[in-house]
């Protein structure tokens, strides 16, 4: 099994979908959604949230609609657990991830994870330099 930890803010919105879209609690940029869905069709993984958007049911209901559904969502630790731990504590449940890939505008990720980590910057967010090479990733034997 595949899965692709997605997070949403700086990776399927960015700084320019918020300065457009001042009035929505939830911006969504429809092109970085479409190369999720493109992520997932190529690779045939499934998407597991790993954003804070995870907190909120309405929020989680934006994503379902407008970006990919999910199958889960990382769990929501205490004590300020770094998104890289959260997404162990996930994987350590679920052996039967044989790849996964990390998608998120933050770098806080275990050192064993940074070779599934790709980096979407805050200014831009999920690019198609970026879906490609999480297809490539995911593909890969």
């Amino acid at each position: 099994m595949k899965i692709l930890f997605l997070d949403i803010d700086g990776v399927v919105n960015c700084e320019f979908t918020h300065t457009n879209n001042p009035d929505s609690y939830f911006p969504i940029d429809p092109m970085m959604a479409f190369l999720v869905g493109r992520i997932v069709i190529a690779t045939e993984c499934e998407v597991v949230l790993s954003s804070s958007w995870r907190y909120n049911e309405e929020s989680k209901e934006v994503v379902r609609k407008k970006v990919y559904p999910f199958i889960d969502i990382t769990p929501m630790l205490l004590g300020g657990a770094s998104r890289g731990t959260e997404i162990k504590v996930w994987l350590d449940a679920h052996p039967e991830v044989t790849k996964y890939a990390i998608l998120d505008d933050n770098r806080d990720f275990r050192l064993e994870q940074m070779p599934n980590f790709f980096h979407c910057p805050w200014d831009t967010g999920l690019t198609e330099e970026i879906a490609n090479k999480v297809i490539e990733h995911l593909n890969a034997s």
